[in-house]
């Protein structure tokens, strides 16, 4: 059976990848007026996709698709809409910025809007594989953003720092969930994973599961011992890189950890409950 496709539902994230691959055939055809064209179009991409969120809202139905790995509330909606804001705002002070120095035009708007379509993903991710693809997305393309000054060692250094300590964390959280799977006896559903854990008995395996895949977004919200990245990625990264990482891109981190633990990982709190201290305390000091 086909799966049941709410187009409606899916519009803001048409509308993105449809600006997205407009963006790229902009560069191509008009390279010499980049920033012009590529800056406008992404700019506008953006905004149009807030019309979607803004009428969902209105309607105000939750829409579930895909066996519940997707689902459109009021809460992805609230999110989403922060994130395309958040988007805009870079996009403006990005401009300026980008064509000033002796940087790619095009690339640039191509690979923040592709973060930004990982952020409306995860915020209606209501599944492992989907949470992990999302959060990928989103994190791929910073690291190259990152190291956008091509010709400054610290941005160099800022994109090699993110980078090693990204794929770390990534190993970390892909292997904690793939022993989520085995404990659970195959489920990815956040909501299998919670029906799961209400009415089993959690083992001490499946508590170090849920530790090492909160570990794993501990990297995207600088949580300690994720957290050497943050500094010098913040210096090193152009200057609307780093407004864009320290806004977006670690909100994204923040809405994977609330969706994973709200929907997954609740009814196990004493699995989470322990983890979360100790990385908030570790944190703060």
């Amino acid at each position: 059976m086909n799966p049941s496709v709410d187009f409606h539902a899916f519009a803001p994230e048409i509308i993105l990848t449809a600006t997205i691959i407009v963006v790229a055939l902009a560069d191509l055809i008009w390279p010499d007026r980049s920033r012009f064209v590529s800056s406008r179009i992404a700019s506008i991409g953006v905004l149009a996709a807030l019309i979607p969120v803004i009428t969902l809202a209105a309607d105000g139905a939750t829409r579930s698709m895909f066996g519940g790995a997707y689902v459109v509330d009021n809460y992805a909606l609230a999110l989403k809409g922060f994130f395309l804001i958040v988007a805009y705002v870079s996009l403006l002070v990005a401009v300026d910025y980008i064509s000033d120095g002796d940087y790619y035009q095009g690339e640039f708007y191509f690979l923040m809007l592709t973060s930004v379509l990982g952020m409306l993903v995860m915020a209606s991710a209501r599944d492992l594989v989907t949470i992990f693809v999302a959060l990928e997305t989103i994190t791929i393309p910073t690291f190259v953003l990152a190291g956008w000054k091509k010709h400054d060692e610290g941005s160099n250094e800022a994109a090699i720092k993110y980078f090693l300590i990204g794929v770390l964390s990534t190993a970390v959280m892909l292997y904690g969930m793939s022993i989520i799977y085995g404990e659970t006896g195959g489920q990815t559903l956040l909501s299998g994973i919670s029906t799961y854990i209400a009415h089993h008995d959690t083992t001490a395996m499946f508590a170090v599961a849920i530790f090492l895949t909160i570990g794993g977004f501990a990297f995207k919200v600088s949580a300690v011992p994720f957290h050497f990245w943050t500094p010098d990625t913040y210096v090193g990264a152009p200057m609307p890189v780093t407004s864009f990482l320290s806004v977006a891109s670690k909100a994204g981190g923040f809405v994977a950890l609330l969706t994973i633990i709200r929907y997954g990982f609740f009814p196990s709190q004493d699995s989470w409950e322990p983890a979360l201290w100790v990385l908030a305390a570790a944190s703060m000091i």
